[in-house]
């Protein structure tokens, strides 16, 4: 089951760092507004970290991101890099507790 979480944060920073496409469907705009957002992909990193995926998964998936070549056609969307650096940097400075609570 850890393999699945894995795999599932993986899914889900690629999908964040990729962005939304500039011919993107009305659907697909929507369903990007509506699960695309930072503190979204934060809460589903917060969820498969709660099922077995460690810190340090998580900073290897982005290592791999930013420099192994099968990621070569990700790294020349336009905007990759600050995404990617609002992920580490939010992994980074936020503990879980702030992620997930709403503020009352």
């Amino acid at each position: 089951m850890k393999d699945w979480h894995i795999k599932h944060m993986e899914n889900t920073v690629i999908k964040h760092v990729k962005g939304l496409s500039p011919d993107a469907t009305r659907y697909q705009k929507k369903m990007h507004y509506k699960y695309g957002g930072i503190v979204k992909i934060l809460r589903y990193i917060e969820y498969d970290k709660k099922h077995g995926v460690k810190n340090e998964d998580v900073i290897a998936i982005l290592e791999k991101l930013r420099t192994d070549s099968s990621f070569e056609d990700i790294r020349g969307i336009e905007g990759f890099l600050d995404r990617l650096k609002e992920i580490e940097s939010s992994i980074a400075n936020a503990p879980a507790t702030k992620i997930l609570t709403r503020n009352s």
